[in-house]
């Protein structure tokens, strides 16, 4: 059912479509104010510039289906859908996994077509080529260290699911904002190293910093050793926040149903 949600309500290229439009903007917004800032100060570099541009499209992608639980829990209680999802504690956790899923796969186009819009614009607009190892080798290193940070993005999306089962209509959007703080532990945009000393320790437990790390690896750096040092961080961390994450969601729900916020009898 989740599955069938999730990519059988209209055109598949279209759902790509719209999909693509705000993770596009977002990593074009940020490399056109990479490229104002350090051109302004002189220093403009094509590496620095892939490294922000892959970072964003990864960060893109990440959030096009992390938030899928948050958001499918607030449109089925305003629908009175997820009452009908929910029969029991384990009942819902198949159906947000399926629409998570099927984000995820609806998602990773839109990495590339992000990469090359960036890699066009670079060119058009910057006169510089952006400097991505693009060969079927570091492609598929690519796409496997997606899949990798697919647990972790899991696993954040069931506790924030967790959150959004007690949550009214004026908090849905802290899941975002949380969401969004990532951007500022995860390397997406600079390295740790650019954090105050207690920030940046904080990147070393998050997932998505091995992630990003991994995924340069791949394309901007071509190192096969730290890629596969990073890329089984990153896997191992994942699985922590997948274990975390469905605990909180499963707990969540059994103290919901005490609470009345869901109760299949009176919906």
């Amino acid at each position: 059912m989740g599955w069938q949600r999730e990519v059988g309500w209209g055109n598949p290229a279209l759902s790509l479509l719209l999909r693509a439009v705000a993770p596009i903007a977002a990593a074009l917004t940020i490399v056109f104010v990479y490229w104002f800032g350090s051109s302004q100060a002189g220093v403009f570099a094509p590496q620095q510039l892939a490294y922000v541009a892959v970072g964003a499209s990864l960060y893109g992608q990440i959030s096009l289906y992390a938030w899928v639980p948050s958001a499918a829990i607030s449109e089925g209680k305003n629908t009175q859908l997820y009452p009908l999802v929910y029969i029991s504690s384990t009942s819902s956790f198949p159906y947000l996994l399926g629409r998570c899923i099927a984000s995820f796969l609806e998602s990773l186009p839109v990495v590339f077509i992000s990469l090359v819009v960036c890699a066009g614009v670079s060119v058009a607009a910057f006169h510089s080529q952006l400097p991505l190892l693009v060969t079927p080798s570091s492609v598929l290193l690519l796409l496997l260290s997606m899949l990798t940070a697919f647990p972790a993005a899991l696993g954040l999306g069931y506790a924030l699911g967790a959150y959004s089962i007690f949550a009214s209509k004026f908090e849905w959007g802290i899941p975002s904002l949380i969401t969004g703080s990532l951007m500022l532990f995860s390397e997406a945009l600079f390295p740790a190293s650019a954090l105050p000393a207690p920030l940046a320790a904080v990147t070393n437990g998050d997932p998505f910093t091995y992630f990003m790390r991994a995924s340069r690896d791949a394309i901007v750096y071509g190192s096969i050793t730290s890629y596969i040092t990073d890329l089984s961080s990153c896997a191992v961390l994942g699985l922590v926040f997948m274990v975390l994450g469905i605990v909180a969601f499963g707990k969540g729900q059994v103290r919901a149903r005490r609470k009345g916020f869901i109760d299949k009898k009176t919906q």
